[in-house]
């Protein structure tokens, strides 16, 4: 059976894509995902897992110590199901957190860690998650979430578990986790989409974080009612639920009303917190350089007046949104550029020059713009700066000078 690292680190990493402090991606890793065995249906065990559930209830937590959770368990190879239920049922005592986590450094916590120090292993299997999932605290049933939430998406048995708790769950931390578990089947489940929707509204920024996004992602984003929610989301009040939906919503390369806020936005010097968040969306827009499939011509125009931009300083322009500009694939690039004729290498190029050569300009800018000469231009392009580069005398020149000749190597 794999090792569980998830459970190692618990509270620190039960979801957040940013904890409504969350960046962009799907709130869990690999580093957080715990296997599921085959079910076993069998009532008998599962009668003695909730009877284990019940053996933890009268604990007095505050007094525990890691040795009492793990004494009986560090000597051996593998936990059983009843084990493992045992003590993962311990987080039941400990607190949810304003931003939607379990408090860090509880002993719970602590005991996990010691059992994977000590290479014992441990998973979860669908009896247990059958418990957990149907258990009275909101701890449980968020961590029972977490297990389901598989990399290439929870099982069907487990996307209905959580589709039958959903008819009355109210935890925002539960809500939460349930949100990645079923989201992803979205765009073909009128039940799940409205939960969705429904989740984009909630009282809670860390339900709304989730749900924005998940409403960008694959083809949630055709739900009906998907785009104006994202809309919505990208001025909402919370910080982290406006940045995860404004850094998504470039998928919608289509929608005028969200092209021209962003652009506001990234065209804005007081804004600039936001700038790489924006401008990677723009960039989605009319280049989407994973896929080379964009064709928003106002994006692209709006990408080109902040490149073009004077007024640079270690803030503008931003060189996160250089650096994604300059990862276009090679496969469909050519393809691309016949498809958008507004396209203008030269005056990218151009841009960059300006770029590197100001002072005054972030020096991961700087490199950055080396980085968009190469990947547009060639090595051809890259070449004929040469006499910029070497023009260099400022403080940042020979950090700059040594990117342009690794970037010539490349």
């Amino acid at each position: 059976m794999r090792k569980n690292k998830y459970l190692l680190h618990i509270i620190i990493a039960l979801t957040i894509t940013a904890s409504v402090g969350i960046t962009a991606c799907k709130s869990s890793t690999d580093e957080t995902k715990i296997s599921a065995d085959d079910p076993t249906s069998s009532v008998v065990e599962e009668n003695k897992e909730l009877e284990s559930q019940k053996n933890t209830r009268d604990l007095d937590y505050k007094s525990l110590t890691v040795e009492d959770l793990t004494k009986n368990l560090i000597s051996k190879n593998e936990l059983t199901d009843e084990e493992f239920l045992e003590l993962v049922s311990t987080y039941r005592y400990v607190p949810i957190t304003e931003d939607l986590n379990l408090e860090d450094g509880s002993v719970t916590q602590q005991a996990f860690s010691l059992l994977d120090d000590k290479n014992v292993k441990y998973t979860a299997s669908q009896n247990v998650l059958k418990t957990l999932i149907k258990s009275e605290y909101p701890q449980l049933r968020g961590i029972a979430c977490e297990l389901m939430d598989e990399f290439n998406g929870a099982k069907e048995e487990n996307i209905d578990l959580v589709k039958e708790i959903l008819k009355t769950e109210t935890e925002p931390f539960v809500l939460r986790r349930a949100v990645s578990v079923v989201a992803y089947k979205a765009g073909e489940d009128p039940e799940i989409a409205k939960f969705l929707l429904d989740m984009a509204k909630n009282e809670n920024p860390g339900v709304r974080e989730r749900a924005a996004y998940w409403l960008c992602i694959g083809s949630n984003k055709d739900i009906e009612g998907a785009q104006d929610l994202v809309f919505e989301l990208m001025q909402d009040e919370n910080k982290e639920v406006m940045r995860t939906a404004c850094e998504k919503s470039g998928v919608f390369r289509d929608n005028t009303k969200i092209t021209e806020y962003l652009k506001t936005i990234l065209l804005d010097d007081s804004k600039y917190e936001l700038h790489g968040i924006c401008g990677k969306a723009l960039i989605d827009m009319w280049l989407n350089p994973t896929y080379m499939n964009g064709h928003n011509e106002t994006a692209y125009n709006a990408t080109v007046e902040y490149i073009e931009k004077t007024s640079r300083n270690e803030n503008i322009p931003e060189f996160t949104v250089l650096n994604y500009m300059s990862g276009i694939s090679d496969t469909g690039f050519e393809e691309w550029k016949v498809q958008n004729p507004y396209y203008n290498k030269d005056k990218i190029i151009s841009a960059m020059i300006e770029i590197i050569k100001d002072p005054n300009a972030n020096s991961l800018a700087r490199a950055s713009a080396i980085e968009v000469i190469h990947a547009y231009g060639k090595k051809e392009a890259l070449a004929s700066i040469k006499s910029v580069i070497e023009a260099l005398t400022d403080k940042d020149a020979s950090f700059i000078k040594d990117v342009f000749s690794k970037e010539l190597t490349k």
